[in-house]
């Protein structure tokens, strides 16, 4: 397994594909704005391969400073529960090891609809070496949990990376959204 920059327009059109399957249409940023980004430096899009080139997955970064926010993360779903992720997610972490990898997850606090998909998120990144933030996020109106790789981020910190990267205005709608204990 390797991540791979999605690079030619073969990979990218593979992102691009699960992108839109794997997430909420709420949750996610239009695409173009993403590879506009990259265009600027600010974001990775990356392609996860097998070592047969096959994909596997997608991550998707946004860098700021030493922040980095693993914005989208998905495995194929005919790979999923084959450890894909896991490495996967071991690789972003050795890649951004002397970074503030930081990444979202919809909250598991206080929530009944969809609690066992959020649970088992969050214990996926839990055993592969993420830890919670003691504060939620309003993220255009959803409730987010923050989870880091070593590290604290602060609210300020996590917002500074909207307010940089996101066409204006849009970074207000990012707030604190309380305590999770």
């Amino acid at each position: 397994m390797r991540l791979v920059d999605a690079d030619t327009l073969k990979r990218l059109k593979k992102v691009r594909l699960l992108y839109e399957k794997a997430f909420p249409r709420n949750e996610k940023k239009p695409f173009g704005m993403i590879l506009r980004g990259r265009k600027k430096g600010n974001y990775e899009v990356f392609a996860v391969e097998g070592d047969d080139g096959g994909f596997l997955g997608l991550a998707i970064t946004m860098r700021w400073g030493e922040l980095v926010l693993l914005d989208y993360f998905a495995v194929a779903p005919e790979c999923r529960g084959t450890g894909v992720g896991s490495q996967a997610l071991r690789a972003l972490q050795k890649r951004y090891r002397e970074k503030k990898l930081l990444l979202e997850i919809e909250s598991t606090v206080g929530v009944e609809d969809q609690r066992d998909l959020r649970n088992r998120r969050k214990a996926f990144y839990l055993r592969n070496g993420m830890q919670s933030m003691d504060f939620l996020v309003n993220l255009f109106g959803v409730e987010m949990e923050l989870m880091t790789c070593g590290c604290t981020v602060t609210f300020e910190e996590y917002h500074a990376i909207f307010e940089h990267l996101l066409p204006f205005g849009m970074a207000a709608k990012i707030k604190p959204a309380g305590s999770r204990l």
